[in-house]
């Protein structure tokens, strides 16, 4: 595992927790440390109580499905599900694996148990995403808790594969397993209707099992989905939890065994409720059985199934999980409880819960005649179930979460790890909760929602400053100008709305500018910056390709909302996905004075615009850890600077849509090496944020959690370091990464040069190491990417930034490293595929399956739409594809997409048609 040194994002604190997942949290304590391990999405957490510590077991990358810990609470064991799933067993003291298992099923572990005597583990696979099958397996413990490098001298470890293997009849998905305390051969385990139980003889590969009937006339009554299953401690009896609140009471049948059927076959002879409201959890401790349910109550049963305790108080939520300490408690709340004959004693306990709470209860409470003090303590403070949206705090080290269907509002020290503030808002009235976003000085928080109301508070109480609804449209956008003067919001009808801060009367309120229809597609950032020259701009930018500057000067409450300008990127590249301002450079760059914007798009590629040419000064290939860029965000390091790094240690944070983010070293220029990315969720990730000291990068994800990571940008600064020291061409030539195609680049340049100097020369060869920037397109024709117009443009306005940034007035010729940089920058991230040529002929008018255009039009359109080819252009370009002396003999005189890829582009047609169907 790499240092903590050598990472450049290190997960420092993870907020929320897994809250809909039964028994997610195990409870550590063994009378000399105070701690639980929860799980927090594809992140175990363990979580010291005294000294306030977390520290986490990652390795998984999908959402951990279930966690187990052994008896003497050394080890924990997490699984999950997904295309990539592992079993992991960890060891609590180092917080390292002690021995991971890939595919332990093959679609991940749904539930898992330990044996009592801690000798077996039995697990229950995910079901088949198309057939629903599963399958039950055994596992022996002291091979899990060998290390796989642990195999005798001269073997070979190979994979861990468990001991009994049994498929699950299919017709009900188990979701349930547990074993017997009494026999650690025999377990139980339920779906929603069936309940099958199971045994297992030494030295068997399977297991034997049956599944007895329930019927509803059995009981007159119906029976609710089935929930969880345990077996009662020294009794023949097991029970199974409804939706309903009942019990299932399953019993060995004796002489009353039916035919075909065994007398130690058990059925169910009881039918009682134990809960008002549906169970959501069965557990034993000792020879108590536990039961949760959706009212948050947690009761103690005896083995004749009367209650003998319950913690009614607690108002933490429906219980999802009840876990024990090791040990039993020192002492009862009142002396005298202790002389009475059948007194209640169970260990500690915490009880996790469906809104994220993890609450602490001492079993000794439930002599306490205060109800206040039996509510035990909470253990963290809670997330939001639903969080959409995060801030960091401008000046201070906190931020701010906003959810999205309850449409609550908190406040988070980011240091003490605590909540400070809390707002409610009318879920009925605003929709669910959308944006966020502080003004500079963070007196300010302006807050959207999905019914088109904005909300303007004070930065510290959360009390409303301005409440306004001017779109019957849902605000997905917001950000706030450096002045705190303006606002601006986007919705879900691609209009921007402006509001400003204006006198009126002798106060200053909030009003409504107007707004402006100004893209014809989802808008994918609202930015406000500065000019260099101090001027605060408002730009957006769209999935259409349309940046939009607004005028802020000449926008009015009379006049409405004003446009300064809009650049349309040309077609053929990515969709823009994200917009930034670009750091600034240091004065003495020829181009110090332009403004510069940073917009990604879907292409994996990162474009430097210049919104006052307008034109893309600079095209870069941007990280492709996950899916394309969808925020980007600059920070300044405070370690850089510190340094005194020549960028003043400018970097930018960036997320994907999926499970990515990183950072990115300012500044550009597209070496993979000076980009980092990580999985921080294992699905979406909704939003990210830069703490105001550029310290600390915050993430929220759609799993419930929200994360803290430490920034080191020493790794990248290293990396960047040592490629300077191995020289551009080489550093270029890794990046390539194709030995082939590099050495055929250098032929290409070698006779770029002799042409240069003229084929016919006779005088001695001058090879000056360097060709003219005219002949930049040919050569990347010759290496394989064939740039259109704007293309060429593109990269001609490259080699002019790449001047710029050497200050330089112009580069009238380049290096092969510069060729080599131009080439990985700008080419198309992704070949051509049948599916693109049929977009493009659908764009074009074609109609039918598949898309046709007629030869007339498909000519006509060669000719006049787009970049134009004139006559003899076309007729040359299809001479050399086809051979045809004319255009009209080239086509037949209806042509398809796959027939105009096969025969006029000649691609292969069997390729072509696969590509088509991926």
């Amino acid at each position: 595992m790499a240092t903590e040194d050598q990472q450049a994002l290190a997960l420092s604190w993870v907020f929320g927790a897994s809250a809909h997942i039964k028994h997610s949290v195990v409870n550590l304590s063994d009378g000399y440390t105070d701690k639980i391990c929860y799980l927090a999405a594809n992140t175990a957490v363990i979580y010291d109580k005294r000294l306030r510590r977390q520290v986490f077991l990652q390795g998984h990358t999908s959402p951990i499905t279930c966690i187990v810990t052994t008896e003497d609470r050394s080890h924990v064991i997490t699984a999950d599900t997904g295309p990539e799933a592992l079993l992991v067993v960890w060891n609590v003291r180092t917080g390292l694996p002690s021995r991971t298992v890939s595919a332990p099923h093959r679609h991940g572990v749904h539930t898992m148990d330990v044996s009592a005597d801690g000798q077996w583990l039995a697990s229950v696979s995910a079901p088949d995403p198309e057939t629903g099958e599963q399958e039950v397996a055994l596992w022996s413990m002291g091979a899990l808790l060998t290390p796989a490098d642990a195999a005798p001298p001269g073997s070979a470890p190979g994979p861990l594969r468990p001991s009994v293997l049994t498929a699950v009849p299919a017709g009900d998905v188990q979701h349930s397993l547990r074993f017997s305390p009494n026999n650690p051969q025999e377990l139980i385990s339920n779906g929603r209707r069936r309940v099958y139980f199971w045994s297992w003889a030494p030295g068997s590969p399977r297991f034997q099992y049956y599944s007895p009937p329930l019927r509803s006339r059995d009981f007159k009554q119906s029976v609710g989905d089935f929930v969880c299953s345990v077996f009662v401690p020294g009794t023949t009896q097991a029970l199974t939890g409804t939706t309903d609140g009942d019990l299932v009471v399953w019993d060995e049948q004796g002489i009353a065994a039916q035919v075909g059927t065994s007398a130690t076959d058990r059925r169910a002879i009881k039918l009682m409720r134990i809960h008002s409201c549906p169970l959501t959890l069965l557990a034993t401790v000792g020879d108590f059985i536990v039961s949760g349910g959706e009212d948050g109550y947690v009761r103690f049963f005896d083995p004749l199934l009367r209650i003998v305790a319950w913690f009614e108080d607690l108002a933490a939520g429906p219980i999802t999980s009840v876990a024990f300490s090791a040990v039993l408690p020192d002492r009862l709340a009142h002396a005298e409880a202790a002389d009475t004959l059948n007194r209640f004693m169970v260990p500690d306990f915490v009880v996790a819960t469906r809104h994220s709470r993890i609450v602490s209860v001492q079993s000794a409470t439930f002599e306490e005649y205060d109800a206040d003090r039996r509510r035990g303590a909470s253990v963290l403070d809670s997330l939001l179930a639903d969080v959409v949206d995060l801030a960091a705090h401008p000046t201070r080290a906190e931020f701010c979460v906003l959810g999205g269907r309850g449409c609550g509002l908190q406040r988070w020290d980011s240091i003490a790890h605590c909540l400070i503030n809390t707002r409610a808002f009318d879920a009925s009235q605003r929709g669910s909760g959308s944006c966020l976003a502080y003004s500079r000085d963070g007196s300010l928080l302006a807050v959207g929602f999905g019914s088109g109301h904005l909300h303007i508070l004070n930065g510290d109480d959360f009390s409303d400053a301005h409440v306004c609804r001017n779109t019957g449209a849902g605000l997905t956008r917001l950000a706030v100008s450096s002045t705190g003067a303006h606002i601006a919001a986007a919705d879900e009808q691609h209009q921007l709305l402006l509001y400003a801060f204006l006198p009126y009367k002798q106060i200053m309120r909030w009003e409504y500018i107007g707004r402006c229809r100004s893209h014809h597609g989802p808008i994918a950032a609202v930015v406000f910056g500065e000019s260099p020259s101090g001027q605060t701009r408002l730009l957006s930018v769209g999935g259409d390709g349309r940046v939009v500057e607004y005028d802020l000067v000449n926008s009015s409450i009379a006049g409405g909302m004003q446009v300064v300008s809009f650049y349309d990127f040309p077609p053929g590249g990515g969709a823009p996905t994200s917009l930034t301002f670009a750091p600034p450079l240091q004065y003495f760059r020829a181009f110090a004075a332009d403004t510069h914007l940073l917009v990604s798009d879907d292409s994996y590629k990162i474009r430097v615009f210049n919104p006052d040419k307008p034109a893309v000064e600079a095209t870069f290939l941007g990280p492709t850890f996950g899916g394309p860029i969808t925020q980007l965000v600059m920070f300044k390091s405070p370690t850089s600077a510190a340094t005194g790094t020549p960028e003043g240690g400018a970097f930018l944070a960036y997320r994907t849509a999926e499970r990515v983010v990183g950072l990115i070293a300012w500044p550009l220029d597209g070496d993979p090496g000076r980009t980092m990315g990580l999985i921080a969720h294992p699905g979406e990730v909704r939003a990210l944020t830069i703490s105001y000291d550029g310290r600390k990068l915050m993430t929220v994800g759609a799993d419930g959690t929200l994360a803290a990571w430490d920034i080191n940008t020493a790794p990248l600064e290293r990396f960047a370091a040592a490629n300077a020291a191995s020289g551009p061409e080489a550093r270029w030539a890794a990046v390539l990464g194709d030995e082939e195609l590099l050495r055929e680049m250098r032929d290409y340049f070698v006779y770029a040069q002799i042409k240069t100097q003229g084929e016919d020369a006779i005088e001695p060869r001058d090879i000056p190491g360097t060709v003219p920037v005219e002949m930049v397109p040919d050569l990347m024709r010759a290496a394989g990417f064939y740039p259109s117009e704007s293309d060429i443009d593109n990269l001609l306005n490259h080699v002019q930034y790449m001047a710029h940034s050497r200050d330089l007035d112009a580069l009238p010729a380049i290096a092969l490293c510069d060729f080599i940089s131009l080439y990985v920058n700008h080419r198309p991230l992704f070949n051509v595929t049948a599916a693109d040529i049929e977009a493009a002929f659908r764009e074009l008018g074609a109609k039918g399956e598949p898309a046709k255009l007629t030869r007339e039009q498909l000519l006509s359109l060669l000719q006049g739409a787009g970049e134009q080819m004139s006559a003899e252009e076309l007729t040359a370009a299809l001479s050399a594809l086809t051979g045809a002396p004319a255009p009209d003999k080239a086509m037949p005189p209806a042509v398809s997409a796959p027939a105009f890829a096969a025969d006029v582009l000649g691609f292969d047609a069997d390729t072509v048609e696969g590509a088509g169907a991926s």
